[in-house]
């Protein structure tokens, strides 16, 4: 995680130091704060011998930072660095230990996210463009667990999210495409980001993509 962090500090250092570089100063990188609604979008678990639709689809949201840097061209730059919050569910679990007995337990997500997307702007009128983008996007989660209403009677390492019943990594790697809509000092961002990483320790083979709808304001 230390590594990571620092990593993103170098990156951003660099980011920023190239920008104000730019056309001799002229053009400065314009900072931002976002937030989003995501919908979470479980893949299937598969291996040689099964293919199973495990998990059902979930909500969460993040919030955080961006940083939009004008490359010339109508192209443009924006890294991002958010905190999100992700739930979804078993489907047709049932899990059960001493005098306990409960179904698709629910399972949930904190982290951070380091999206950097380029896109290119179109001008649509004197106060709306329009920009695809597209890059990809780093995601650590350094909380997360599966919730149980009785959580004492079951044996804590077997549920944890990213022990035995879990199975679950927690970086992961994933593809953001989307288009936003600029207007004045706001943005409102459609995408989707679909993943690339196994998230399963087990042999098995699973991944998570999700659907966002994001607003900005830039400052």
């Amino acid at each position: 995680m230390k590594k990571i962090l620092l990593l993103v500090c170098a990156m951003f250092s660099g980011i920023y130091a190239n920008a104000q570089i730019i056309e001799n100063g002229e053009r400065n990188p314009t900072w931002g704060v976002r937030a989003a609604f995501d919908v979470n979008l479980p893949g299937k678990v598969h291996s040689n011998v099964i293919n199973d639709k495990m998990f059902r689809t979930g909500t969460g949201g993040t919030i955080g930072a961006v940083c939009n840097i004008y490359l010339g061209h109508k192209f443009y730059l924006e890294p991002a660095v958010s905190l999100f919050y992700d739930t979804y569910s078993y489907k047709d679990l049932v899990v059960a230990g001493n005098d306990y007995e409960e179904s698709d337990p629910s399972i949930y997500k904190i982290g951070v996210r380091i999206p950097i997307v380029a896109g290119y702007s179109i001008g649509v009128s004197d106060r709306l463009s329009i920009a695809p983008f597209t890059g990809p996007e780093l995601s650590y989660a350094f909380a997360g667990d599966i919730k149980f209403h009785d959580k004492e009677k079951l044996e804590a390492e077997e549920i944890s999210l990213f022990g035995k019943l879990g199975n679950q990594r927690r970086v992961e790697c994933g593809w953001k495409i989307g288009i936003a809509f600029f207007s004045g000092m706001w943005s409102f961002n459609i995408d989707g980001t679909i993943g690339m990483t196994n998230l399963m320790t087990n042999g098995l083979k699973f991944r998570e993509s999700r659907g966002s709808v994001s607003i900005t304001r830039y400052f």
